[in-house]
């Protein structure tokens, strides 16, 4: 199978919308990630939606730390599909893999390439809203020595009131009918802020703050903050529970385990900027 200038070789991941192929470029012969939306929501407006606007917000927001996109398009069969950057490793199996917690050093190196990712977002006025680790890929497995980036825009939210997109970027983005309001929960559990459980129509960066730092918790502790049977208990947990920092304490240094009750307070307000979790990360990697 052939799409455009690219092969097909296996298909490398199934999701719950879409497959992802490992392909090659017959011209140069570099290994491509062929991201297609699967054939039951071909009818459904809003998957398709989803998929064409993640392809444009990738299109429009370039940097080391966010993954390529080279090409974007529709199959004959009507499926829509993204021609990206292959990276064989995603953030999950390599925490997995690892076994437990990882040093400060790497969590910080990892947490770095992820927040260059997100801070790039934000100044450009969008917003991830679905920051977790499957959404993260790497190069390698090796921690220690992977370029990381963020993929997967798909439920990412443009903001042009507060922001630097202009009505006509934000045009370019967001120019299906992609319901990002009202009263559905968007993102994934385990990692999703308190606000975006009771007014997900008013998130703004400060959830993705929120997501490292739980992120952060879990590279650090070897463990996630709250564990979970449910929708209803994750909720809760992220909206009333405090984060178990007892779990770092003595383990790392007081400015870590700060840096981490911030990033997870319940309040936007309290968390810090992207660039402030930057400047403050930049000073546990010395």
């Amino acid at each position: 199978m052939r799409i455009g200038d690219h092969s097909v070789l296996r298909r490398a991941s199934l999701g719950a919308t879409s497959e992802v192929f490992e392909g090659c470029c017959t011209s140069d012969g570099h290994a491509v990630a062929i991201k297609v939306l699967r054939e039951e929501w071909r009818e459904h407006t809003e998957m398709v939606a989803r998929f064409l606007n993640e392809a444009r917000a990738l299109e429009h927001v370039r940097h080391a730390n966010i993954v390529t996109i080279f090409d974007s398009g529709t199959l004959p069969e009507g499926l829509p599909f993204m021609i990206l950057e292959w990276l064989p490793v995603d953030l999950h199996h390599a925490l997995a893999n690892a076994g437990g917690a990882l040093s400060l050093r790497v969590a910080v190196r990892v947490a770095v390439q992820i927040g260059n990712a997100l801070a790039v977002l934000h100044d450009r006025g969008l917003v991830h809203r679905d920051l977790k680790p499957a959404n993260v890929l790497l190069d390698r497995a090796d921690l220690g020595a992977a370029r990381i980036k963020l993929a997967d825009l798909g439920l990412a939210k443009v903001l042009i009131d507060k922001y630097s997109l202009t009505y006509g970027e934000a045009g370019q983005i967001a120019a299906l009918p992609v319901s990002t309001g009202g009263s559905a929960v968007l993102g994934t559990c385990e990692y999703m802020a308190p606000e975006q459980w009771v007014e997900s129509k008013r998130v703004d960066p400060k959830a993705d703050i929120y997501s490292l730092g739980v992120l952060f918790f879990q590279m650090l502790a070897g463990r996630l903050p709250f564990v979970a049977d449910g929708q209803k208990d994750w909720m809760c947990y992220h909206v009333l529970a405090p984060p178990p920092l007892h779990v770092l304490e003595g383990a790392m240094p007081a400015r870590v385990v700060d840096l981490v009750a911030r990033m997870l307070s319940k309040k936007p307000s309290p968390r810090p900027t992207m660039r402030e979790v930057l400047d403050l990360l930049a000073e546990f990697s010395t």
